[in-house]
């Protein structure tokens, strides 16, 4: 579907190019239409700038799976330093899809110091070979989970429960 790639996109843009030079200098249009042309072309481009990383596999901020299996985390811890927030990167297969076909989805929640925990135990037991389910738990007092002593703001966060996948039952022969 993506064979093309990046040459394929360049090349698009390249003729859009051209067509919009070739509007406004063989035309005989009012300078009003050539500029709002101009307008709508650079428009579409910044759409289009836009719209391709969820594409290219970037992690989404959408909502993730309520249930789902882990793939694969990361965790970046916060910076007090830079100031930079932390991240929580997983990649889960979603399984309320009955096809079981799922393709995993890269996800980034903000970083949460019990969601970190939860994380490594999944991930150590991922290691291990233990294939890990989780589901995702709305905490019962609105997202506020735990207090920056510093700037005394709450930390929102994400509770997540994870489960050591099952051995499947194997009939004896």
């Amino acid at each position: 579907m993506y064979a093309l790639g990046i040459t394929g996109l360049i090349a698009a843009y390249i003729l859009i190019a051209l067509l919009l030079l070739s509007i406004n200098l063989y035309s005989n249009w009012s300078w009003r239409v050539k500029a709002g042309s101009i307008i709508i072309t650079t428009f579409f481009y910044v759409i289009t700038y836009l719209s391709f990383p969820p594409l290219l596999g970037w992690p989404t901020g959408e909502q993730p799976p309520q249930r789902f299996r882990l793939v694969a985390a990361d965790v970046v811890q916060p910076d007090k330093l830079t100031g930079a927030s932390g991240m929580v990167y997983l990649w889960l297969k979603d399984l309320d899809d009955l096809s079981g076909r799922t393709q995993p989805r890269a996800y980034k929640l903000e970083y949460s110091t019990g969601l970190h925990e939860a994380i490594i135990a999944a991930k150590s037991k991922l290691e291990k070979g233990m294939q890990q389910l989780g589901e995702f738990k709305e905490p019962p007092d609105g997202h506020v989970r735990e207090v920056d002593t510093l700037s005394r703001t709450g930390q929102k966060s994400v509770e997540i429960e994870f489960f050591d996948l099952p051995d499947p039952l194997i009939p004896d022969k």
